[in-house]
């Protein structure tokens, strides 16, 4: 349970932070033309046909001018945050007090991907939703990862205290068991047993996922949910129970779900990995020292103090913060 929840929380701060990125790159993709608030928006008809369209539609035109408003209306205030936040890492990384290795944004890289198949449906996922290139989600972790250290600097961990963890969370840390699943929807158990009847006569899976599966995210997949986690949130209690005892290419079902009925696929089952103790231990040091440190809010707002950061008026820029911050 303490796992599922950990993970939906892992989850939701990430799709807040690409949703942000998302943003932020837009912004910065519409470097260069006029962004204005609403208010500002009131031009004389010279300087209108000078603006750019962003998009036409029927006899209407949406304005660069227009857009630029709204993004800035709705998304404004979280974009510059980022930029401050961005420029005030860089200026300690400047000033050699803070820096990430490439194996380490790798192995975050890697965590990320968990739950989406494979490293191509990851970044497929975060291009049609987010509207990130590889190189953009790849700065956003670097990011991420810089503001950790920067949190956590000065911390120490014990051993003793990664011992404690450990044992209190052995079975969250523990790599769950992995399967690649493929699912049937129908409406009522009779269709499903139909259904399974066929599959029983040699009819193939895929193709009648195809034809006859309700679930439209996974129909025209035929049915693929992909390499699901024992215990992954996300997955319908009903389909996970119906997979639990099946070896692979075992059809099991029919199972009820939250859409009705559901046949269900093992196509391969996989062994967890045996984490590195290294690896584990130097995982958990993180952990607690991210928890010592406080929220990401918290630490956004304390890096930005250090820096005197301030929005708008007549501010000029201020001489960066001695080495002992």
């Amino acid at each position: 349970m303490g796992r599922n929840k950990a993970l939906k929380t892992i989850i939701g701060l990430q799709a807040v932070c690409m949703i942000v990125m998302a943003a932020f790159v837009l912004a910065e993709r519409l470097q260069g033309e006029p962004i204005l608030v609403p208010a500002q928006a009131q031009v004389d008809e010279s300087v209108q046909g000078e603006d750019g369209a962003a998009a036409v539609v029927g006899s209407e035109r949406i304005t660069e001018s227009e857009l630029g408003a709204r993004l800035r209306d709705q998304y404004g205030e979280s974009v510059l945050q980022t930029m401050m936040i961005r420029s005030a890492l860089d200026q300690e990384s400047a000033r050699g007090g803070l820096a990430v290795t490439e194996a380490e944004i790798e192995a975050e890289l890697q965590a990320q991907m968990e739950g989406y198949g494979d490293e191509e449906g990851f970044y497929r996922e975060m291009a049609s939703q987010f509207g990130l290139s590889r190189d953009e989600v790849y700065e956003e972790a670097m990011y991420r990862l810089l503001l950790e250290k920067w949190m956590t600097k000065g911390i120490a961990v014990s051993d003793a205290q990664v011992e404690a963890y450990l044992q209190e969370h052995e079975a969250e840390l523990r790599p769950a068991p992995r399967a690649h699943l493929r699912w049937i929807v129908s409406a009522s158990r009779d269709e499903a047993q139909s259904l399974l009847g066929q599959l029983e006569a040699g009819g193939d899976f895929a193709e009648l996922a195809r034809m006859y599966s309700l679930d439209e995210a996974t129909a025209e997949l035929g049915g693929d949910l992909g390499v699901v986690e024992e215990g992954d949130p996300f997955l319908d209690p009903g389909a996970a129970a119906a997979a639990s005892s099946l070896a692979e290419g075992e059809i099991g079902g029919p199972a009820e779900v939250a859409g009705g009925y559901a046949l269900v696929q093992v196509l391969e089952r996989e062994s967890p990995l045996a984490l590195d103790e290294q690896v584990l231990r130097s995982k958990v040091r993180r952990l607690i020292a991210l928890d010592e440190a406080g929220s990401t809010k918290e630490g956004e707002q304390r890096l930005l103090r250090q820096y005197g950061a301030r929005i708008g008026g007549d501010a000029s820029p201020q001489p960066a913060p001695s080495a002992s911050g």
